[in-house]
């Protein structure tokens, strides 16, 4: 049996509420962001928490928490990235996830080709196979961001 009430969508969303803050109060996790509804919960690991590579690990803890495990999102319609795990508690999706920077070259952003090859991304999207360069990654070597 759910953990959540089946009749009315302020029950579920309340019952997700304290989902969420059993998570988080287990976790020790502060400065979190929370949007809870009667279909989800969506927790995001904010800029101001700290630098990427620890709101990383903040994610990768969380993604323990919910049961699963934080991979690296790219969106392939534009620089964008995120670490994110999609998980559950009482019976509730949870999404937990973060931005991460993406590098560039002047003012175009980088991308990283499925052999490692780095190039400036003169369009929006990604061609398949590639991801975009982030923060959490090194610096590119001159001469191979062109």
């Amino acid at each position: 049996m759910s953990a959540f009430p089946q009749a009315s969508a302020p029950g579920m969303t309340a019952a997700a509420m304290r989902a969420a803050a059993a998570l988080i109060e287990s976790t020790g996790i502060a400065g979190l962001s929370v949007t809870c509804d009667d279909r989800q919960i969506s927790i995001q690991v904010s800029e101001h928490i700290g630098d990427a590579a620890s709101r990383a690990a903040l994610v990768t803890r969380l993604a323990a928490a919910i049961g699963t495990t934080a991979v690296r999102a790219d969106s392939p319609a534009g620089p964008a990235a995120w670490v994110r795990a999609d998980g559950a508690i009482s019976g509730l999706p949870v999404r937990v996830f973060t931005a991460i920077d993406i590098q560039h070259a002047g003012t175009l952003p980088l991308a990283c080709d499925p052999a490692g090859n780095t190039a400036r991304a003169a369009t929006p999207a990604l061609p398949p196979g590639w991801r975009w360069l982030t923060s959490l990654d090194p610096a590119p070597a001159p001469g191979q961001d062109a």
